[in-house]
């Protein structure tokens, strides 16, 4: 029984151990990192699977807690509407795992010697690991789509798009598997939806992901017809892809978007 990883988030402590190898995370310390009032509401919906019961040294001496695997922990960040959410998948996908994966523990990245504001390469090795966590969401979501009676091409989408949200990362378009989703079994708004993002990434990936724009400023761009729905679809695959609604002055509009997250991967659709 070894000592728990121990790393802070936002001023919260966040045990993890490992179980064979695997991360296992503190359930308690995860629900309070991502404003969930208990564990147990947080992982009531998890399957068996995802959650578990291990002893856990403390400064007390062993206690049983409960703990959720890589799986779970996304399940929760999926389901929580607060803002912390994106920050803690961004931290854990970008820092934590590739760290643990590489030295068996959360290395502190060493203080920047001075101010700079454009975000660093992604190394190859993290870009690797994202892609294992995003492969790990999607497999566990496809699994539940099909147990519901859901088509192969509509469960493969669904998952697709919850772990894309999840870790940022487009399995099927680093797959170039895009057009095999486009099926009879996919409803036409979400092939739609799904259609209107792949153009979407293609022309940020373009214009080597700008760090801020209009709504209006892409619509023009791509040619689209700008109305409500448009500017609603337009929105949710921007959300999708790392970008964040923003006002664009202390008040009033007009608002932009503005590029939160930095693309695990940057090649093509």
């Amino acid at each position: 029984m070894g000592m728990p990883m121990e790393f802070s988030f936002s001023g919260a402590v966040v045990r993890v151990v490992l179980v064979e190898g695997e991360p296992w995370w503190v359930a308690a310390d995860v629900a309070q990192a991502l404003e969930y009032t208990e564990a147990s509401k947080m992982t009531r919906n998890l399957d068996d699977d995802e959650k578990g019961l291990h002893n856990v040294v403390t400064l007390g001496g062993a206690q049983e807690m409960l703990v959720i695997n890589e799986s779970g922990l996304y399940s929760a960040i999926l389901r929580s509407r607060k803002a912390s959410a994106t920050r803690f998948k961004k931290w854990v996908t970008a820092e934590v795992l590739p760290s643990i994966r590489r030295h068996g523990a959360y290395i502190m990245p060493p203080a920047p010697t001075e101010p700079d504001h454009a975000p660093a390469p992604m190394a190859p090795h993290v870009a690797a690991d994202e892609i294992v966590s995003a492969g790990r969401v999607f497999r566990a979501l496809y699994t539940t789509g099909r147990a519901m009676g859901m088509a192969r091409r509509l469960a493969a989408t669904r998952a697709n798009q919850a772990a894309e949200r999840a870790t940022g990362v487009d399995l099927a378009a680093e797959l170039g598997a895009t057009q095999w989703l486009d099926g009879p079994d996919l409803p036409e708004p979400q092939r739609r939806q799904y259609e209107l993002q792949q153009r979407i990434r293609a022309h940020l990936v373009a214009n080597n992901w700008p760090e801020g724009f209009s709504g209006q400023q892409l619509i023009e761009a791509l040619a689209l017809i700008n109305d409500r729905g448009t500017q609603m679809a337009v929105g949710s695959a921007l959300q999708l892809l790392g970008y964040r609604r923003v006002r664009m002055g202390s008040a009033g509009r007009p608002y932009a978007y503005k590029l939160t997250v930095v693309p695990a991967l940057f090649g093509p659709a």
